[in-house]
């Protein structure tokens, strides 16, 4: 499967069950806010000669990084060989698929790497009038290699041996000193940049009693079905519409720092704490254009946790 920024609530839930994945989705956030200068402070960084042998590491970890289709596969046909009764293997199944969730991903790596350079970054590619392959700068094309090389230290985090991602993240980093702050809601808007910033500022201030509440909700919603697929079917084809899929997308990756200065952690996101930040925060993306029962139904977990303000 690939990572895209149309289905960044995807992207959002591997990253909030990784270690690093807080660091992975701030790389993104400032390649989503890149231009021209950035790209051009970034490009002056790379160094092929050093990341070459880092990337040897790379492919050597992320093959051991299992995925999610192939591990919850493991699981069923474990518990299809025991003779259990009907309830003891439904919850050895939700257990098993908690588990096996806060240790798998989705995609991997090399689709990390594409979404940098083919969807972040789409804005650097032009295509040729005769129709041919679509090219861009050596300039974008370094720059592009310096942020997925960060994203990807970050997040394969400690499955990388120390020096490999010190010499993944170092040139971002030290092209980042010289760029704005990540910012800390998504800009452009409008009337629903209130609610997104209300529920983002909200996850980065939890407390005991908030996470506990969260947890109780996610405990008994469990969104991730029926009405509340539905729901974010709807909220997902409206930012599509409204041309806002780089915002959603900032958005959603900053539900992932936020969850993750809010205490939650990736045993939260498997639990399904993940679905109910990524649909509150969707549903305040398009506010003005979803249905109010689609919203009503993406608001409900988080307003039965904190209630309506």
């Amino acid at each position: 499967m690939h990572y895209s920024l149309v289905s960044s609530p995807v992207l959002g839930f591997d990253l909030v069950r990784l270690p690093a994945g807080d660091s992975a989705a701030e790389v993104l956030l400032r390649a989503l806010a890149s231009g021209p200068r950035e790209l051009d402070l970034l490009a002056a960084r790379h160094d092929q000669g050093t990341r070459a042998g880092a990337w040897d590491a790379v492919r050597t970890a992320g093959a051991n990084v299992p995925q999610i289709t192939d591990v919850l596969a493991q699981v069923a046909d474990g518990l299809a060989a025991d003779d259990f009764g009907d309830d003891v293997a439904g919850a050895r199944l939700e257990k098993g698929v908690v588990r096996v969730l806060q240790g798998s991903t989705i995609a991997d790596a090399d689709a990390l790497v594409r979404l940098v350079h083919h969807d972040v970054l789409d804005w650097t590619w032009s295509t040729p009038l005769d129709g041919g392959p679509r090219l861009r700068t050596e300039t974008a094309a370094k720059a592009a290699d310096v942020l997925a090389d960060a994203a990807v230290s970050a997040y394969l985090g400690d499955r990388l041996p120390d020096g490999a991602r010190r010499v993944l993240a170092h040139p971002y980093l030290q092209a980042a000193r010289d760029m704005p702050p990540v910012p800390s809601a998504p800009e452009d808007l409008g009337e629903a940049q209130a609610g997104v910033a209300e529920v983002l500022d909200r996850l980065r201030r939890l407390d005991g009693t908030d996470r506990a509440c969260l947890r109780a909700v996610a405990e008994a919603s469990r969104p991730g079905a029926g009405e509340w697929a539905s729901a974010v079917h709807d909220a997902s084809w409206a930012v599509h519409l409204s041309d806002r899929v780089r915002t959603a997308a900032a958005a959603q990756l900053l539900a992932v720092r936020a969850f993750r200065a809010g205490g939650l952690d990736a045993a939260d996101g498997a639990a399904g704490l993940w679905n109910v930040v990524s649909g509150v925060v969707h549903a305040e993306v398009v506010a003005d254009l979803l249905s109010s029962d689609a919203r009503a139904v993406l608001l409900r977990p988080w307003e039965a946790a904190f209630g309506t303000d």
